[in-house]
């Protein structure tokens, strides 16, 4: 499976969520089959705003443990992050800078989707803690995940494959989605590179 250069800090992962978590996200229903393909297919069209709602049919995948003891963390048949119970790895806080704002994933060009996500760790307290979760349940409607308005995303550009991150923070799991979105304009006149938008949405969220 092909990676990126690993990022500074936390552990990097590359796993999918099985949603064993009734009530605590409520999954959107799922889209028309004849405009968003079964896992495994490839997108019918290029991708642009003026296609329609953007849509992912591959994602990048990461995963990154704070305050735990251990990580390991499963995505189908791929160990992706692998850390001993002995093995404290350090707060979110003790990062250099906006950690969140650094976080990618990794492991990239992933059909949707290769099986469920499973988290092993032992919290703070080293109280040992488990989760699953169904990417396909909490991604069903195939839509990218982002917060900017259509009319500011420029319609002739592609938006290339989006970011599923997994954070593990003490006896708390976020899922985030990532993507490169195109702006018509620069957002800082002064900056020409500041053409576009890489932020974190929050998917979901649940303290154990």
């Amino acid at each position: 499976m092909p990676q990126r250069p690993p990022w500074p800090t936390a552990a990097l992962a590359s796993p999918l969520l099985l949603l064993a978590l009734q009530g605590c996200a409520s999954p959107m229903t799922a889209s028309d089959p004849a405009t968003y393909p079964p896992p495994g297919h490839l997108p019918p069209t290029p991708n642009r705003i003026v296609d329609g709602p953007l849509r992912f049919w591959q994602h990048n995948f990461g995963a990154y443990c704070f305050s735990t003891w251990g990580c390991r963390v499963r995505y189908g048949s791929h160990l992706i992050v692998d850390r001993p119970p002995s093995e404290w790895q350090e707060p979110l806080e003790a990062a250099t800078g906006d950690m969140r704002a650094r976080m990618r994933g990794g492991h990239i060009g992933l059909r949707n989707f290769e099986g469920p996500v499973t988290l092993e760790w032992h919290d703070a307290q080293r109280t040992p803690q488990h989760l699953s979760l169904d990417l396909a349940e909490l991604f069903a409607d195939g839509l990218i995940r982002h917060n900017v308005p259509a009319n500011e995303i420029r319609e002739s550009t592609s938006v290339g494959n989006p970011d599923i991150i997994v954070e593990i923070n003490d006896r708390t799991v976020r899922v985030y989605m990532r993507a490169h979105i195109p702006l018509k304009k620069p957002r800082d006149a002064a900056n020409p590179y500041s053409d576009f938008v890489e932020e974190n949405i929050l998917v979901f969220e649940r303290a154990l």
